[in-house]
């Protein structure tokens, strides 16, 4: 890790009224006491540590930039696990730029990317898995992918990958110890150390049972309104939105390209679709044909399809049961529209002729126009969706490279549990230990590639 003096704006672009300038490294005192004096003449050497200071803030030229706040964090108490300084500012965008212009002058250099974060993991101050969840934290989109990142920030996440890690060092000490020393040591039985690696490997079997949860949550779902013209999508996603976003008239084929908004739903962030209507192409142009052709694109990549029919017509017609027939392998749900105006006898012919279809379908009647039947529409595109209530604080995997580096110690320890079973020396067996804890270092950053680390930290901003 270089171990120079970094500095960049920690705080989002744009006017504010407080904006930051962050610096870390060895010479972070230095570079402060260049840039800012205290009030009533105290000499930078005799803040106090962690303590906030006003001031005034000069260039190097002695040209006063701003009155404001200082403050010194000593080695090792502060974010990076360095001497960090930080000048809480007014936010103009341009003094930001001229104090950070300054300190550069006066001997720091511009962070790169997630720097910051990546100074404090490899200080030792946060596990890899906290570190991500750094960004997870600036990226949320609700209050629950929020309360997310903030659990796996304080370590729930990496406190269980530390356990399991402990666990299976002390396996592979065992063998270790037992191929190694063979007249001092008795061997461990293999039936032992099956034991201890089924219990290890069912904790990883409940960390990845969270894995949708978890990425739900994180990223979000797509949900796709479908159906025949005239059925009332559009003014269905104008409901969930609870905003005019789709323009509904009463003449067929108003939508014709893809209107795409996010929501959030008890804290799930979904990406709503409104596509064009179907009905036989033989009455449509050549643009509203092309609109059914990204109806169709939208179905297949959505993670939940809501097919919407006409409660008044009575019937399920012959545009709803294609899309039916086309969605059969999807996850899908069937909202009978226009509960306002319709019959019951015809919601009731409607309901039974598409229970005659498929018995196992999920039905929701609603009125788009009074917003009769949205709550169970909500709950039942939660439901499909995967999404579970939220419940109490707890480690919940999201992240995708985190998933698959625990399937990869999954299958490592399957392959122990199999070697163990047919008997196989267990100096072999360790092989197959050495590789769970290697997949599991990915998570806890204990045998990440420099790669990986560059990789994941080019994805934060400037200042963190």
């Amino acid at each position: 890790m270089k171990k120079d003096t970094i500095a960049a704006i920690a705080t989002p672009l744009g006017a504010g009224g407080i904006g930051i300038v962050r610096v870390s490294g060895p010479d972070a005192a230095t570079v402060l006491s260049c840039l800012f004096q205290p009030a009533g003449g105290r000499q930078i050497d005799q803040m106090e540590d962690r303590r906030l200071y006003l001031g005034e803030v000069r260039d190097a030229q002695g040209v006063l930039l701003d009155r404001a706040l200082a403050v010194l964090m000593y080695a090792p108490h502060s974010y990076t696990g360095e001497d960090v300084a930080e000048l809480q500012l007014h936010g103009g965008p341009t003094l930001l730029r001229s104090v950070l212009a300054a300190a550069l002058t006066v001997g720091a250099r511009l962070a790169e990317p997630g720097e910051f974060t990546l100074r404090a993991f490899l200080n030792g101050k946060i596990a890899l898995s906290q570190a991500e969840a750094v960004a997870d934290l600036i990226s949320a989109r609700t209050g629950r992918a929020s309360r997310q990142a903030a659990q796996q920030l304080a370590g729930k996440l990496a406190q269980r990958i530390a356990a399991i890690e402990e666990q299976l060092t002390g396996v592979l000490a065992q063998i270790t110890v037992g191929v190694d020393f063979p007249d001092d040591v008795d061997a461990p039985q293999n039936s032992e150390l099956l034991q201890q690696i089924q219990e290890v490997s069912a904790q990883i079997d409940q960390l990845l049972a969270t894995a949708g949860q978890g990425r739900i949550v994180r990223d979000g779902v797509r949900v796709t309104i479908a159906g025949a013209v005239n059925v009332g999508k559009s003014s269905l996603l104008n409901r969930l939105l609870d905003a005019e976003r789709a323009i509904v008239t009463e003449l067929p084929g108003t939508t014709r390209d893809l209107i795409e908004e996010a929501v959030d739903i008890e804290g799930v962030p979904l990406l709503l679709t409104d596509t064009a209507g179907f009905r036989d192409v033989r009455t449509v142009d050549k643009v509203e044909r092309l609109g059914m052709d990204l109806s169709r694109r939208a179905m297949e990549q959505a993670g939940v399809s809501i097919l919407v029919l006409d409660g008044t017509l009575g019937v399920v017609d012959a545009e709803s049961r294609l899309l039916l027939r086309e969605t059969q392998d999807k996850p899908r749900l069937l909202v009978i529209n226009k509960l306002d105006a319709a019959s019951p006898q015809d919601i009731a012919h409607i309901r039974s002729a598409l229970l005659e279809l498929d018995a196992d379908l999920r039905i929701v009647e609603v009125s788009a126009r009074s917003g009769q039947g949205l709550p169970q529409l909500r709950q039942a595109i939660l439901e499909l969706a995967g999404a579970v209530p939220e419940g109490a604080s707890t480690a919940l995997v999201s992240n995708l490279r985190h998933i698959q580096a625990l399937q990869e110690a999954q299958q490592a320890l399957l392959s122990a549990q199999s070697a163990l079973d047919m008997e196989i020396p267990t100096d072999l067996v360790s092989i197959d230990v050495e590789n769970a804890l290697t997949a599991l270092g990915e998570i806890s950053g204990r045998s990440v590639s420099e790669e990986v680390l560059n990789n994941i930290f080019s994805r934060f901003c400037l200042g963190k």
